[in-house]
């Protein structure tokens, strides 16, 4: 086993994939050919519908408009939601390379849209480029292609805004809560492609008309207003290559061209089918790449001279995907498959030590980075200190000077009378400090006089209006850093009403996306490999009560216990009020209301993750509860176990 190379799991991922993608593009072409249909000639009711033909040459043009969308969901891909502290946090997690790819590819599909829906307009829908007047008259060119065109890229951006603001990128991959004790539940209940798109596609059209009609509606304004001579001046800038035009045509004619209700009217119903092709697409893609990583019914590593080798360089892989596809099949195996189950433990003989005791590390590593992402944040590193420079000669070090150097004017000399407002200042808590340091009643009350004198000092210099900007302008600076300690319902009322306003959501940073970006990691959420990891190594360690022969596995019981009770006790605690509110999360609920509070603290994910760890560590102390002693769990580690898990309350 240790002489075959394993191989790669990206490449049998890969390959499945590809397979799932052939479907998602047979549907996304048969819409295609719906929309073809569509926009067609009807004066032939053949040779409207009919493939072989001008029907079928539109539909593979058209297909083009899925495929980008397709190409860009691939190069943008994820697992997990996003888990940014704010939506504007998310900018530079996006910016230039993924802002740039998905609006030059929606961009690119509306104009090949544009010119697939001109090409088959009929003569009447006048879209063509110029207007060829009597003969002795010379040709204009047509304003109706341009708007048509101008309106498609409009609703190009708006598609663009909507992706990335909903996240289209995400595969969605449902993660279900399961009871104690319920081995037979499944983790990820993915339900049939053919359901979900029965599901989703009613909705998702609806939609897309909506958006279609209100870019329709509002692109009239936008088009007379701002983006008229632009379009003209560039569409005139190529049609002089071709044609020939009088100097009187450089600006547009009339003021605000022809736009009537028949034109609005077919820009409406071809921006609706050119949405639809775009959101299909995202559909399809999410539906089928969301499927099982399962082939036949079984493990997709199933076929490989070595699985076991090539299911540990997926759960070793740095890609997310890749990642989270490989802990998905090692919960399916260990839920479902007990051959593949005992040959990861007879797997004793690998390069890197057994297969068992890879996979433990593995998924080890996956659910300690909660703890450590909490602790993290408990106690922030105050930044690496930078490294000393080199030093070729030795330098003497001196011990450090408590006092000024001895003055060399006369000392019996009276002081200088304070001019300066810092003058005076120092001059009042000069004498300050010298009378009550040098008094021997050096205690609570003298500390509150001290502080009298401060406050009448400070009145004395600064005027109330002064004193209270300066006090207002700190704690501004300090809200503005990110160190200040106000809580929401202390803010401006002004303040309060900016942050809930649209534009105040994108700089609110919610207690929701902060705790899920630190248990769950950042910027995407790795909910889907934490609970895997923790299913996993639980129904494996159940498993090998029957299925390990050497007897081998038994023995990391008591660290993997550790391990969620570690887990749990760092991870509950923190959930229950570890982590307060940011001042920008104007909506959490005030400390008045405890119970809404202790409500907005409820976070699905974590939750999920928390309720997981419990549930996986009642069925290993459930299954192992005969042999503990031999295993070594006893005493404090029992004791604090039964307590994470919850059954000492349970009087277990």
């Amino acid at each position: 086993m240790a002489a075959i190379r394993p191989r790669p799991y990206r490449r049998i991922l890969t390959s499945a994939l590809h397979r799932r993608f052939v479907h998602a593009s047979a549907l996304a072409l048969l819409v295609c050919y719906l929309v073809a249909f569509l926009i067609g000639d009807k004066s032939s009711f053949l040779w409207a519908w009919f493939p072989i033909g001008a029907c079928g040459i539109r539909t593979v043009l058209l297909f083009i408009c899925s495929l980008v969308v397709f190409v860009l969901r691939v190069g943008q891909i994820h697992i997990g939601s996003r888990t940014t502290a704010s939506p504007l946090g998310t900018l530079k997690y996006l910016i230039p390379l993924d802002v740039v790819q998905t609006f030059g590819w929606y961009i690119f599909s509306a104009w090949w849209f544009s010119e697939i829906y001109k090409w088959s307009s009929s003569s009447g829908a006048h879209l063509e480029w110029v207007n060829r007047g009597r003969p002795h008259e010379r040709a204009s060119l047509n304003e109706r292609p341009i708007y048509l065109y101008t309106c498609h890229l409009l609703l190009a951006i708006v598609q663009s805004v909507v992706h990335l603001y909903y996240d289209f990128d995400r595969v969605p991959i449902p993660v279900a809560k399961r009871a104690a004790g319920n081995a037979d539940q499944r983790t990820h209940p993915v339900e049939p492609v053919s359901k979900r798109l029965q599901v989703a596609l009613p909705g998702l059209i609806k939609d897309g008309f909506t958006r279609s009609a209100v870019v329709a509606a509002v692109c009239p304004v936008v088009y007379t207003f701002f983006l008229r001579r632009p379009a003209w001046s560039f569409t005139m800038y190529w049609a002089k290559l071709f044609w020939d035009f009088p100097r009187s045509a450089a600006a547009p004619p009339g003021l605000i061209g022809p736009i009537g209700p028949g034109l609005l009217l077919r820009t409406m119903c071809s921006g609706g089918l050119l949405v639809l092709c775009w959101q299909t697409a995202n559909l399809f893609f999410s539906a089928f790449l969301s499927k099982e990583p399962l082939k036949r019914g079984q493990p997709l590593t199933a076929e490989a001279k070595d699985p076991n080798g090539s299911l540990l360089t997926g759960l070793t892989a740095k890609k997310e995907t890749v990642k989270s596809f490989a802990f998905w099949e090692l919960c399916f195996i260990s839920q479902r498959f007990a051959d593949r189950r005992k040959a990861i433990f007879n797997d004793i003989d690998r390069d890197g030590g057994p297969a068992w005791s890879q996979i433990l590390q593995s998924a080890t590593e996956v659910i300690k980075g909660i703890a450590t992402r909490i602790d993290e944040q408990k106690n922030p590193s105050s930044g690496s200190k930078p490294a000393q420079a080199e030093q070729t000669e030795p330098v003497l070090r001196t011990l450090p000077r408590l006092t000024d150097p001895l003055k060399a004017d006369n000392v019996f000399a009276p002081s200088p009378k304070a001019n300066s407002r810092q003058e005076k200042i120092g001059e009042v808590f000069s004498s300050t400090a010298k009378s009550y340091g040098q008094s021997a009643d050096w205690t609570p009350a003298a500390r509150a006089k001290a502080r009298d004198v401060f406050d009448r000092a400070s009145t004395a210099i600064l005027s109330p209006e002064r004193k209270q900007k300066l006090l207002a302008s700190s704690q501004e600076f300090k809200m503005l850093t990110g160190t200040s300690t106000c809580k929401p319902e202390n803010l401006n009322p002004f303040i309060a009403q900016l942050l809930r306003s649209p534009v105040g959501r994108l700089f609110r940073q919610t207690y929701d996306r902060r705790l899920s970006g630190i248990v769950l990691g950042a910027p995407h959420a790795n909910l889907c490999p934490i609970v895997d990891a923790i299913e996993s190594l639980t129904r494996l360690l159940i498993a090998s009560l029957q299925e390990d022969q050497y007897g081998k596995v038994q023995a990391d019981v008591p660290d993997v216990v550790r391990l969620f009770t570690n887990t749990i006790t760092t991870l509950e605690p923190f959930i229950h009020g570890g982590l307060d509110a940011h001042w920008t999360d104007v909506n959490f609920p005030p400390s008045s209301n405890p119970e809404a509070q202790a409500e907005a603290r409820r976070v699905p994910d974590v939750d999920l993750v928390l309720d997981t760890l419990k549930s996986s560590l009642k069925d290993l102390l459930s299954a192992f509860n005969l042999y503990l002693k031999d295993i070594g769990l006893v005493g404090k580690d029992l004791r604090l176990a039964k307590e994470a898990a919850g059954l000492i309350e349970e009087g277990l």
